[in-house]
């Protein structure tokens, strides 16, 4: 039987690859923490039996969740909640310099929640690239005139995928 306690499978649901970049970080990080983690799409992901642990991460887009996030919790509720099980949102929300801005980011997690009870949550600005969204959407986020760019905090998500690494395997914390 392999061990799977020390393996991680962090799943993400996105629309332009800006949550994508987050997970393959998180992974990352959690490598550097003496996990063997992965970063996959959620929709691709039919067992998480060989994972020891699941980060799930999603982008948001008005205000909702990606459709493959919920998939993927309720596909694998079971499982999951017999694991550590950690989730995060990438959403614009989070460029917000008002409480009311984040306060709001903390309730898109809420689709998840209702399937998994996540041990540890985190929340991420994205990005906004206009080439990236189609006619309709563009003219949403120009008639709201929300600005282009990466405004991803590399170091916060650094900060909270190290923070995981205990969590999800039930050691202490390594320094690293």
């Amino acid at each position: 039987m392999t061990d799977t306690t020390c393996r991680v499978l962090v799943a993400y649901a996105t629309w332009t690859e800006s949550t994508a970049g987050v997970a393959e970080r998180v992974a990352a990080v959690l490598n550097q923490h003496g996990l063997t983690a992965e970063a996959r799409q959620a929709r691709e992901v039919k067992d998480v039996a060989a994972y020891g642990a699941v980060v799930l991460g999603t982008a948001v887009r008005a205000g909702k969740v990606h459709p493959d996030a919920t998939r993927f919790a309720g596909r694998h509720s079971a499982e999951l909640n017999s694991k550590p099980f950690a989730a995060f949102v990438v959403c614009l929300a989070m460029t917000a310099t008002d409480e009311k801005g984040r306060a709001q980011a903390a309730t898109y997690l809420e689709p998840v929640r209702r399937k998994v009870k996540p041990v540890c949550e985190g929340r991420f600005a994205g990005c906004y690239d206009p080439r990236k969204l189609n006619f309709v959407l563009r003219a949403i986020m120009e008639r709201m005139k929300t600005p282009a760019g990466d405004f991803r905090k590399w170091e916060e998500i650094e900060a909270w995928a190290a923070s995981l690494a205990p969590l999800l395997s039930n050691r202490p914390a390594t320094s690293g």
